[in-house]
């Protein structure tokens, strides 16, 4: 199948030497594989790891005993040397590149996404080949994506790619942990998702990387709750072209047949709310039971300074959360309309549409969460 949008990660054990230096000849063969997808008509967008790796050789740390600063300086540090050694790599090959470096705050909020999507199109334009890396010199736990698979994933979603190729050291996903189980059999297709799965992803992988296959698994069911195909691989010589012609490399997990919109999906996965809207038990149950649009006279409070267009948890009395959408009205508005008498506050406002709604909890059923 011919693929136009292309999202491939590599991860840092994939671009590091034995002593926890970049690897030039490492950086070269990814470059070589998204060349030939390029070649094959198909964007690219190219999500890497190996900045922190970089950084920490530099200065002489091992990844398993730095403070935070420590690592966001390693980030800060490794992050140029790892930008300086894809042109070097990438440009013999006839392509230019460009660091985008994002937080969670650039995935939460539809305003955001809007502005990410425009700058990676008009790169897209140009034949800029767009080089993704968390920005983990600022990114504290409150402005973490969490792991490169996630947003990879994230990113995947909201650029309408047709396609997701997580390269890693391991050929695939095991039904066990290939380097603990001898008799661990690598699964070449996973046709429909199934919450066992989880259990075989275990804990994060290598010292060098933050993830490890239980990443992989959560970038694939985001991935494909939106329709899009994922392929674990080994990062190889010509791994893209035998992803491309078909060829059973890795794992595949498909996407779904038939996918939510991705809309919905980025509400689930990515957002994250700006504030609270608590309902009366007769808006819950229309939210909940039939998923109809909110209404102003249905919510009894709100929480949070958020704005039109920012996401919000609807919940019930007793703050149970049912659901999750974008909101149409600034609290500040809200507030100032819930407070007034009832015949003069305009009741047949809609605060948040159904269509801009996602139901609460069914990602936690997965075994996984939201990474």
């Amino acid at each position: 199948m011919k693929r136009s949008y292309i999202v491939v990660k590599v991860g840092s054990s994939s671009l590091v030497d034995p002593a926890g230096g970049l690897d030039a000849g490492k950086l070269r063969l990814v470059a070589g594989e998204v060349a030939f997808a390029r070649e094959q008509g198909a964007a690219v967008l190219l999500v890497s790891s190996g900045a922190v790796a970089a950084g920490l050789g530099v200065l002489g740390l091992h990844p398993a005993a730095v403070t935070l600063a420590e690592k966001q300086a390693a980030a800060a540090i490794g992050q140029g040397r790892l930008m300086d050694l894809y042109r070097e790599v990438c440009l013999p090959l006839g392509i230019e590149v460009a660091q985008i470096l994002l937080s969670r705050s650039e995935l939460e909020s539809p305003r955001r996404v809007g502005h990410l999507r425009r700058a990676l199109a008009a790169l897209g334009q140009h034949g800029v080949l767009p080089i993704v890396n968390e920005n983990d010199t600022i990114a504290v736990e409150e402005l973490k994506i969490g792991d490169n698979d996630t947003l990879s994933a994230l990113l995947a979603v909201v650029t309408g790619a047709d396609l997701l190729v997580l390269l890693t050291d391991i050929d695939g996903f095991y039904d066990r942990d290939p380097r603990k189980a001898a008799g661990a059999r690598r699964i070449a297709v996973v046709e429909e998702w199934q919450p066992e799965l989880a259990g075989a992803a275990g804990k994060a992988g290598s010292g060098i990387g933050t993830g490890g296959m239980r990443t992989k698994l959560t970038a694939a069911r985001i991935a494909t709750a939106a329709g899009i195909d994922t392929v674990v691989a080994r990062t190889a010589p010509g791994v893209l072209p035998a992803i491309l012609s078909g060829e059973a490399v890795g794992t595949l997990f498909r996407g779904q047949a038939k996918p939510g919109p991705r809309r919905q999906v980025w509400l689930r996965y990515g957002a994250r709310p700006r504030g609270r809207l608590i309902l009366d038990d007769g808006a819950a149950a229309a939210v909940e039971g039939r998923q109809a649009s909110l209404l102003l006279p249905g919510i009894t409070d709100c929480r949070g300074a958020f704005q039109a267009g920012d996401v919000v948890e609807l919940a019930t009395a007793s703050e149970r959360v049912i659901a999750r959408g974008t909101v149409m009205v600034g609290a500040h508005e809200l507030v100032r309309w819930l407070s007034e008498e009832p015949r003069q506050a305009p009741r047949a406002v809609r605060v948040v549409q159904h269509r801009t709604m996602v139901m609460a909890g069914e990602e936690q059923a997965d075994g996984l969460g939201q990474g």
